[in-house]
């Protein structure tokens, strides 16, 4: 990957998570006046993380223009590795959540590897 590449893949991804925080906040704002469920809330959640992931596998597969599959599907694994990151770093349970995590991984994947194919 070349230099510039990489410095395009940095910041696409620092982009899409400004992009999920600003979605979360927005979904939080939505919880305290709408008073939403636990699964309208987990639904929410989830469904920023695809769309963040898909925005992201797009813009690195219009980018790169070859592979785009591949370079959308490690957008989609770097994305996860930062949630879990943050995750162990504000004590979330890792081994609790096993299933959960696994689910998440395969969303991300997925959906930053179908943006890597649309890009």
């Amino acid at each position: 990957m070349q230099k510039d590449n990489l410095s395009f893949f940095v910041r696409i991804t620092i982009i899409t998570t400004a992009l999920s925080i600003i979605l979360l906040l927005i979904l939080a704002g939505l919880m305290y006046t709408v008073h939403l469920s636990q699964n309208q809330i987990s639904f929410g959640v989830f469904f920023i993380y695809i769309v963040s992931c898909f925005i992201g596998g797009f813009f690195t597969g219009k980018k790169l223009k070859v592979r785009r599959f591949l370079w959308g599907l490690c957008f989609g694994i770097l994305y996860f590795l930062i949630l879990l990151i943050l995750s162990i770093a504000f004590g979330s349970n890792i081994m609790k959540n096993l299933p959960h995590i696994l689910s998440v991984l395969l969303a991300c994947a997925a959906s930053g590897m179908i943006g890597g194919i649309v890009g």
